[in-house]
């Protein structure tokens, strides 16, 4: 097998795996729908139903704990135990008739689609070069989940949610089976002194070019030098580099970085108005007119990730993260504006709905990729699940409050009282994200790794005696 092939596989299973979590989000809104109507006589409380709602957002941080699971066995297996997860929660709920098993198949999904989350965050870092990172991280976090909400509300508008439920196991198979022929992670199998298998791996994902042989020789040497230092000082045990990285300055200006990261991507709203987009569109217009906002939603969030294609590939990494965030930033206060002036005012229903696609559009063709992206790149490789664990907690509390909270918040302030607040939090946090972030487009893994740890990009000056001791 090519080294393409081996990349192909792997990426098209995340892929996958990607499309297969937005459409578990995507069945939601179909069965919220015909749970609030009692179609099936279920006899479920409002409360109940929110519950449901929120299921996936507040179970999201033990997947991320599943998640660490390949610090230990590797970047595969993980990812095939959870997707296995996925099948038999999909099971579960077609033939839910409680809220009991309503809960534990949230209870399950959650947890899954933290660790899928959060493993191809990871893994397509991991399998994808420098220059095309970005790009494929893209496709991964963006891309495939915005074309499975899309299909997954087109079926919840022509089949019943459990039919839905039914033909959602078919994507999460291939999670299941590709992945077990792909190979490890070079990465992953270097951080564990496993070098020879590294070589082998990273060979036939990235094939024998002179840049990509580089790529191979830093990172092997990188982190010979850290297991040298680890025995040297006595921590090669997980819990002694944690220990170690607790009393780093580096280890808490990432831990900054990523609580603000999460604070953004929570406040920008991408779960709870991907799940309430419908209801909201409704209210703001005052015509229920299901299927038009389901689709009106689903080409704003296609037009805004496939525009993040172009600009990841043409643009910076915070030049695409800055001026689409910003811009988002202001459509947002002029829409709060519109709908706090402008209530009552037929004229102004579609200009307040075309102000909302346009920020969906600004928020996915930028920010939202690009953070997602930062997270499989900033983080050291020793210890990268256990700080994705760490803001899993942190990004499943912002989710779950949000979409607990957004009802009560709206009745007390309206819509244009809470987007006013979700710009002020995603502006306060772009400020605080620009003061910590370099531009990682282009960077190897290594190279960021050593630039957080150091202040410097530069490897070889990294491992000189005079700084390789804080590459730990």
């Amino acid at each position: 097998m090519g080294a393409t092939i081996h990349k192909v596989l792997m990426l098209s299973s995340l892929g996958s795996i990607a499309f297969s979590n937005g459409f578990i989000f995507a069945q939601v809104t179909g069965m919220i729908k015909s749970l609030q109507e009692n179609e099936d006589g279920l006899n479920l409380t409002e409360s109940n139903i929110v519950w449901i709602t929120s299921g996936l957002s507040w179970s999201n941080f033990l997947g991320f704990g599943l998640a660490m699971l390949s610090d230990k066995i590797g970047r595969r297996w993980p990812l095939i135990i959870s997707s296995v997860a996925i099948v038999v929660q999909w099971i579960i709920l077609y033939k839910a008739q409680n809220i009991y098993h309503f809960l534990l198949s949230r209870f399950i999904a959650g947890v899954a689609i933290g660790a899928r989350y959060c493993l191809n965050i990871l893994i397509t870092a991991e399998y994808t070069s420098p220059k095309t990172r970005a790009f494929f991280l893209n496709i991964i976090t963006s891309v495939s989940p915005a074309i499975g909400t899309g299909l997954g509300h087109y079926l919840g508008n022509i089949f019943h949610w459990r039919t839905v439920a039914l033909i959602s196991i078919f994507p999460a198979l291939v999670g299941i089976i590709v992945p077990y022929f792909c190979v490890e992670s070079p990465h992953w199998l270097a951080s564990k002194g496993r070098f020879q298998e590294c070589e082998e791996s990273f060979k036939k994902i990235h094939g024998n070019s002179l840049k990509s042989e580089t790529e191979l020789q830093y990172l092997i040497k990188i982190e010979k030098c850290k297991l040298r230092q680890a025995e040297t000082s006595n921590t090669k045990t997980i819990n002694a580099k944690l220990w170690l990285a607790l009393r780093k300055k580096y280890f808490w200006n990432l831990i900054l970085l990523g609580v603000f990261i999460t604070l953004y991507l929570a406040a920008s709203g991408k779960i709870a108005f991907t799940i309430l987009a419908t209801n909201i569109l409704e209210d703001m217009t005052g015509t229920p007119n299901i299927v038009l906002y389901t689709i009106l939603v689903d080409s704003f969030i296609l037009v805004g990730t496939s525009l993040s294609c172009i600009l990841v590939r043409k643009l910076t990494m915070r030049n695409v993260l800055f001026s689409t965030g910003y811009t988002a930033n202001a459509v947002l206060i002029i829409l709060s504006a519109c709908l706090y002036f402008g209530a009552g005012v037929e004229n102004l229903r579609w200009v307040n709905v075309s102000l909302l696609g346009v920020y969906f559009i600004l928020t996915e063709s930028g920010p939202s990729p690009v953070l997602e992206a930062l997270l499989g790149e900033i983080f050291p490789l020793e210890i990268k699940v256990y700080c994705m664990f760490f803001l899993g907690i942190m990004l499943s509390t912002f989710l779950t409050s949000s979409l607990i909270l957004f009802p009560i918040v709206t009745n007390a302030i309206g819509y244009y009282g809470i987007f006013l607040l979700n710009a002020a939090i995603m502006s306060t946090s772009l400020v605080l994200i620009g003061l910590k972030l370099p531009e990682t487009k282009g960077r190897t893994l290594q190279e960021i790794e050593v630039y957080f740890k150091t202040n410097i990009f530069d490897i070889d000056e990294a491992l000189n005696d005079e700084r390789k001791n804080m590459l730990l």
